[in-house]
């Protein structure tokens, strides 16, 4: 297996401890829309033909004119010792995330054997996924980047973490191949080995089996109370087992997340992503800006968000169906949370 030396994000395990001794039953959920159109390319689906993908290049909101975003209910019990968290999700994003038809995005119970261990096994997709999310009400970008889009997706398996003090916390995994989630998909016998460390917001993190394996960093720096940056880097290896929504044998992504606070219910945020393909298209490299505004009225936010796309190899087409080595999309995200 090709070696990876480098420092990527962790959104690591998202452990976090039980403090309450009353165990409490909550539901909680989002539901958002969007409308979106390509500025610079035709909105017929043939925008970006090299990857096999519409729109924006990125996957989850590839549509022009209007559509559903997701629907999704997270149904959780949080008992002091022991309890269970199930997030059921439907709507293109949920679709082109876990498959068209599966309505399940996470499933998992835990034990939390003392005040400084705990367990968990199930299905989730918190391990390493950077500064995103799949709700659109947990990111401040409506889109999502490259690395979300082609990184690893779902995590089977079960988990151990450590609370070491300090604020620094500790956790391994031992899981299906990433990806694979159900027990019968399992047809090879492999499994791959999962670790991460994290104090407060920073955190590595890495996940590796026979034929893949994943690295991820993540930190987060508080400038002043209104403005905060992000930092996330993340190095996915599949040469031994190209995935099919996977361009090439892996790659390298680099992006910060600038964030400022402009007034109680307006805020800012660029994601300038650097995208680095291992053997796609001669190595191909994007670079995509994305400038994104939150206006929150209430639990609902309104995200009108401008995106550039801009590749080192013509992946994209114009307005006349011509190659292009760029390609620039509006979206306008509403998302409502309860």
């Amino acid at each position: 297996m090709k070696k990876l030396i480098t420092f990527l994000s962790l959104a690591v395990v998202g452990f976090t401890f039980a403090q309450e001794e009353e165990p409490t039953f909550k539901v909680s959920g989002s539901i958002d829309a969007y409308f979106g159109s390509n500025l610079t390319s035709s909105n017929d689906g043939d925008a970006n033909t090299a990857l096999g993908t519409q729109g924006d290049f990125s996957a989850f909101n590839n549509d022009s004119g209007f559509s559903l975003g997701m629907a999704n209910v997270n149904f959780s019990y949080m008992g002091e010792k022991v309890g269970f968290v199930a997030d059921l999700a439907m709507g293109q994003r949920a679709d082109q995330y876990n498959g068209e038809g599966s309505i399940v995005n996470e499933a998992y119970v835990y034990w939390n054997v003392s005040d400084k261990v705990r367990l968990q096994m199930g299905r989730f997709n918190s391990w390493m996924n950077g500064n995103e999310e799949l709700s659109a009400a947990k990111n401040f970008h409506y889109s999502m980047s490259h690395m979300f889009t082609y990184s690893a997706r779902n995590f089977n398996g079960v988990t151990a973490a450590f609370d070491l003090g300090n604020d620094i916390g500790l956790g391994f995994g031992l899981m299906n191949p990433v990806n694979v989630i159900e027990g019968n998909q399992n047809s090879s016998g492999a499994y791959s080995i999962a670790a991460g460390i994290w104090k407060g917001k920073s955190g590595i993190s890495f996940a590796s089996s026979q034929e893949t394996s994943y690295i991820d960093f993540n930190t987060a720096l508080d400038v002043s109370d209104s403005f905060t940056i992000g930092f996330n880097g993340h190095i996915a290896d599949y040469k031994e087992n190209p995935q099919a929504y996977q361009p090439g044998d892996g790659f390298t992504s680099i992006s910060a997340y600038p964030q400022i606070k402009s007034s109680e219910n307006m805020s800012w945020g660029m994601r300038l992503e650097y995208m680095m393909f291992d053997n796609f298209v001669n190595d191909v490299s994007v670079f995509s800006p994305t400038l994104t505004a939150n206006y929150s009225v209430g639990a609902l936010t309104i995200k009108p968000e401008l995106r550039l796309d801009s590749a080192s190899e013509d992946i994209f087409t114009d307005n006349d169906g011509a190659a292009a080595g760029g390609l620039t999309a509006f979206r306008l995200g509403a998302v409502y949370s309860f």
